[in-house]
């Protein structure tokens, strides 16, 4: 039990929401630094990643570097590394879950599951955590609940005819010889390279253009483990760039797609809705301000609008630079971290030494100027 300098108590100091690598990641600093905190899960450890397709993997590799200084890209510590302790280069979302779980037994985290948060209220002193099952109190929340239970269906008029990419749990499961999937970017481009590795034929609507965007951020532009994958594939896949959905119908026994460049498509088969997910900030969307539909943080990832609320997680942005992957938003774990240590008055030297053991492993990303320069070549 912990005090304020008003006496109020609070059973613990910072309260973490979702138990993800971003929640976990920033939950393990904590633990590290002695610093009281609970996280809190509404599924298990892990769980969004259990739901991927049986065939989805990380497009981000997994590499043992971690003896000189260069840590697997999917590890959420310093000291860890996927590839090394699930024997593969791109884990597939049971395998990371796997991974995920064994970190929160390492390192002994205080995770309570089935805990389903429903509202965070914020008062001078303290912030109100309203679950299905009790209130808890802290003086911080990180919010680190991630995206992937959060399916952006509405994207289009007639959604629900469609199959969500989130809703497939194996591709093998999915009727018919050929396929319409709408959307791509990375989890479109995935279920046609899937369905085209089963012998089906792929119709793919792509809004953009997105196989032949090319940026040195993978953010923005599809990784080379998809294109490779592409590649061997584009004998069964009918690409059709700059081609938005309007309107799924189903009629006549079969499914008519409807797009904005007046052309039409009929699929036998539910489409594919690959338009990808929304953010679970609208549970506390009325604690942040937002511009273009993210968040504005300050430089520790606080919340420009409410003191104490702090974000980890793939929808950390500051200007261009955005932190949707595992090995972009790891950096900014320590940051958060730090700032709520110096706030507890946690030891200096104690402090000092996990802080740099992050800075040693590139893990502490202070200095954003690095993410507007394009790779040379």
């Amino acid at each position: 039990m912990t005090k304020n300098k008003n006496n109020t108590d609070f059973k613990y100091d910072v309260t973490i929401v979702g138990a993800g690598p971003a929640g976990l990641g920033v939950g393990i600093i904590l633990e590290k630094l002695g610093i009281n905190y609970i996280i809190l899960e509404k599924n298990s450890i892990g769980s969004s990643f259990r739901k991927w397709p049986k065939e989805t993997r990380f497009i981000s590799p997994s590499f043992t570097g971690n003896f000189f200084k260069m840590v697997d890209l999917n590890a959420i510590t310093p000291d860890t590394s996927p590839a090394f302790y699930l024997r593969t280069e791109h884990p597939t979302g049971t395998d990371y879950a796997k991974y995920l779980v064994s970190i929160s037994e390492f390192f002994e985290l205080n995770v309570k599951t089935r805990v389903n948060v429903k509202k965070i209220e914020k008062n001078e002193k303290s912030f109100i955590i309203k679950t299905n099952n009790k209130d808890y109190k802290s003086k911080f929340v990180i919010w680190a609940a991630g995206e992937y239970q959060y399916p952006k269906k509405e994207s289009f008029k007639g959604y629900e005819h469609c199959t969500h990419y989130s809703q497939v749990k194996s591709f093998s499961d999915l009727e018919g010889e050929k396929k319409v999937v709408i959307g791509s970017y990375e989890s479109g481009f995935d279920a046609a390279v899937n369905l085209s590795e089963l012998g089906k034929k792929v119709l793919l609507l792509d809004s953009s253009d997105y196989l032949h965007l090319v940026n040195s951020d993978s953010s923005y532009s599809l990784s080379p483990f998809t294109r490779d994958r592409i590649e061997n594939a584009m004998n069964d896949i009918h690409y059709h760039k700059k081609t938005s959905v309007k309107e799924v119908k189903f009629e006549n026994n079969q499914y008519t797609i409807k797009t904005s460049n007046n052309k039409t498509f009929n699929s036998k088969t539910k489409p594919i809705n690959c338009t990808g997910f929304a953010t679970s900030l609208t549970l506390v969307e009325d604690l942040f301000d937002f511009d273009e539909g993210y968040p504005l943080l300050n430089d520790f990832d606080e919340s420009q609008k409410t003191k104490n609320l702090f974000l980890v997680g793939p929808q950390v942005k500051h200007g261009s630079a955005l932190f949707c992957f595992i090995y972009k938003y790891r950096q900014r774990f320590a940051i958060v971290a730090e700032k709520i240590a110096k706030t507890k008055k946690i030891g200096q030297e104690k402090l000092k030494d996990v802080i740099q053991e992050y800075k040693d492993y590139n893990f502490y990303l202070e200095d954003l100027s690095c993410c507007d320069d394009e790779c040379v070549c």
